[in-house]
């Protein structure tokens, strides 16, 4: 990933700004996590820092379960493994030592790795989006994840890789799960995010099973 994020950065659109990598954000749990999930947003903010680097993994390592972004991917995060293990919906738990786990056990991939603002325009994510599609598929071949949240993100990248619909807001794409839903730190309520989107994977895992699709194995 090093070498990845190295030519990343020497791009023009990205060279001598802030770079931000993401990725595992705890590889052990990764590696041993039966149903790994990504998290496909659109970017990394830093009000305070314009140039360098440092690393999205570390910080959510640090911060754990908490913000208004951190914590409902790891409620999310739980609610899926909860979901695959016990073939239906499990209840909302608001924080705790399981929801610390699911979070560290995922991934997380922005789109935009460099001038990241708190709202950049659908055209300049397009525009970066386009730049470097190759690196950011290259990134998500590396990962091997076997769902991918797109949060608020599955209308910038649905033409670029083949894909067929599911079920309702649910696609699959070289046995790879990608669910179109809202960014984590949308207004809605964490419980009613958490209802929503566990019923989405499960109508998408459900049509699946009934038409023997299998979604992406472990690596």
């Amino acid at each position: 990933m090093e070498v990845l994020f190295g030519d990343w950065k020497n791009r023009e659109s990205h060279k001598g700004k802030l770079f931000i990598t993401d990725g595992v954000i705890d590889k052990e749990l990764w590696d041993k996590s039966k149903n790994k999930v990504l998290f496909l947003l659109k970017e990394a903010y830093d009000s305070k820092r314009v140039e360098g680097s440092w690393d999205l993994p570390a910080l959510i390592r640090r911060e754990k379960v908490s913000g208004r972004t951190f914590k409902p991917m790891a409620q999310w995060v739980y609610g899926i493994h909860g979901l695959m293990e016990n073939k239906e919906i499990i209840p909302f738990q608001e924080d705790g030592a399981d929801v610390k786990l699911a979070l560290l056990s995922s991934s997380i991939i922005n789109l935009k790795k460099s001038s990241g603002a708190k709202k950049s325009s659908s055209k300049n994510l397009a525009r970066y989006v386009e730049e470097d599609w190759d690196l950011i598929s290259e990134q998500i071949a590396i990962i091997q994840p076997k769902i991918v949240i797109c949060g608020n993100t599955w209308s910038l990248i649905r033409t670029k890789i083949s894909h067929h619909k599911i079920s309702d807001r649910a696609y699959l794409s070289e046995g790879v799960l990608y669910i179109d839903y809202w960014h984590p730190a949308n207004r809605a309520s964490n419980k009613m995010n958490y209802y929503a989107l566990c019923a989405l994977v499960q109508l998408a895992i459900n049509k699946l099973e009934n038409n023997s699709i299998k979604i992406a194995t472990e690596s």
